[in-house]
C-alpha cells in the first residue's frame, strides 16, 4: 500500500513546490509594483485598507463590463492615465502639469475624476446618471420590470417602469 502512497506524496509535495513558488512570485512582483512612485499608489492604498481587497478585483470576475470600459478602469487604478501630470512628473515631456479644461490645478487621475469645475458643469452628471441607470436597471431586474434591453449599459431608463404584476412602480428622476 505506500508503494502507492509515494507517487502521490512526490505529486502533492510537487504540487506545494509550485504553489509557493507561484506565492513568492506574486509576492516579488507586487513589491515591485508597490515600489513604483504613481504606479504603486493603488496596490499601497490597498495595503494600506484604503480599498477593500477582498472587493477590488471583484467587478473583474463579474464580466458585465465591456472589455474597453475594463480596460480604462485598470488603466485608472494603475494611475496611467496619460494626465499633463503624468507627462510632467513621470515622462519628463511636458513642463506644464495644470488641467487643460480649468487652467488651475495639476492635472492629475483624481482631479479629472472629481475635482475639474469645468468638468462638474456637465460630465460629472452624465456619471453620476450612467451609474443611477444601472442602479435602476438592476432594482427593474429584480422587481419584474420587463425591461428592452440585456445590459444595463444599453438600458435608457423611463421615468415611470411598472412591474409585471403592477405591484411595484419604479421612478427615474423625479421628485417623490
Amino acid at each position: 500500500m505506500k508503494a502507492h502512497n509515494k507517487p502521490n506524496e512526490k505529486s502533492d509535495a510537487k504540487q506545494e513546490g509550485i504553489q509557493h513558488t507561484m506565492a513568492r512570485l506574486g509576492e516579488v512582483l507586487k513589491n515591485k509594483w508597490k515600489n513604483e512612485l504613481m504606479h504603486g499608489e493603488y496596490i499601497r492604498n490597498i495595503d494600506r485598507q484604503l480599498i477593500s481587497e477582498e472587493n477590488t478585483f471583484f467587478w473583474l470576475s463579474k464580466g458585465d463590463l465591456k472589455a474597453e470600459t475594463e480596460t480604462e478602469i485598470v488603466v485608472a487604478q494603475d494611475q496611467a492615465i496619460q494626465t499633463k501630470y503624468y507627462a510632467t512628473k513621470i515622462l519628463n515631456t511636458e513642463t506644464d502639469s495644470k488641467c487643460r479644461l480649468c487652467q488651475q490645478f495639476d492635472e492629475t487621475k483624481d482631479h479629472i475624476i472629481s475635482a475639474c469645475l469645468i468638468l462638474a458643469k456637465e460630465q460629472y452628471i452624465k456619471r453620476h446618471d450612467k451609474v443611477c441607470a444601472q442602479l435602476h436597471f438592476n432594482i427593474c431586474k429584480e422587481t419584474g420590470v420587463q425591461l428592452d434591453k440585456k445590459h444595463w449599459y444599453e438600458h435608457v431608463p423611463k421615468s415611470v417602469e411598472t412591474s409585471q404584476g403592477g405591484n411595484v412602480t419604479v421612478l427615474w428622476n423625479q421628485e417623490v
